[in-house]
């Protein structure tokens, strides 16, 4: 990495990107790298500093990212070899979504000098007991902190794309693509239980797409980007909807750390 002036942009459904984020940027600023830390909801992908190097971390689902993440990148401004490097945190595989992003950023312009994807909990379906995800993390981090360090000293690697993974690129946009869709915001079901509900306004505070608003008790509106943050976060489980299975929920912060890097 030639310049050592870094902001990374990273969307985090429940918190795992964000730990990678921070494992990044501590790893990086003991190298002597100004990094900064910007989450993609709160950043006009337009106004990317392109004389930083550029870092963009997502979370997957459904082998892809959130539309919210998707429009970010896609809408970045070209560049003239402005240094990149792509990330992502999975619970499973990530079918190489994050070296296609990186294509994206090539063909923008950018250089692209790093792609890795991190094995984290899963926050969907398969969730784990609190022993399980430190565990997860704990054997993440060391990896992560390889991938900063060779993005350091020139060493990281962008991999290739193959005709499977551009097969499931474009099969995982259309599918994630379709969570913004009048049906499956419909289908979602978000709702509250209002015995629970202690009317604390940390859902509307952290959503990313500014999906809830606070009246009497959490409304819900038609941008739902299903990345479980509401419902993982909520200190009384009183969220619910299709996709929390078995009243269990995962998320990587505590509630105050959240509160300061979601809010």
């Amino acid at each position: 990495m030639k310049n050592k002036s870094v902001e990374i942009y990273f969307f985090s459904g429940t918190g795992n990107t964000y730990l990678a984020a921070e494992k990044i940027k501590e790893t990086l600023k003991k190298g002597g790298c100004e990094v900064k830390l910007t989450p993609i909801e709160k950043a006009d992908p337009l106004k990317v500093d392109l004389s930083k190097t550029i870092g963009i971390g997502f979370t997957v689902a459904c082998w892809n990212t959130y539309p919210l993440a998707r429009k970010f990148i896609k809408n970045l401004p070209k560049a003239n070899g402005t240094e990149a490097f792509v990330f992502c945190t999975m619970g499973n595989n990530s079918f190489k979504t994050q070296a296609e992003y990186a294509k994206i950023l090539k063909d923008k312009g950018y250089l692209p000098i790093g792609t890795k994807a991190f094995r984290m909990p899963n926050n969907f379906i398969a969730i784990q007991n609190e022993e399980h995800n430190k565990r997860k993390i704990s054997l993440a981090y060391p990896e992560i902190e390889r991938f900063a360090a060779d993005i350091l000293g020139g060493k990281a690697k962008t991999e290739k794309t193959g005709l499977f993974s551009k097969v499931s690129f474009k099969i995982s946009c259309f599918i994630t693509g379709m969570w913004e869709t009048k049906l499956s915001q419909k289908m979602m079901n978000l709702r509250v239980n209002k015995d629970l509900c202690v009317k604390c306004g940390l859902c509307a505070k952290i959503c990313p797409s500014g999906n809830i608003v606070l009246t009497d008790y959490p409304a819900f509106k038609d941008k739902c980007q299903i990345c479980l943050r509401c419902s993982s976060y909520c200190p009384k489980k009183a969220i619910n909807s299709f996709a929390v299975f078995g009243n269990k929920t995962y998320r990587a912060l505590e509630e105050e750390k959240a509160k300061n890097v979601f809010g």
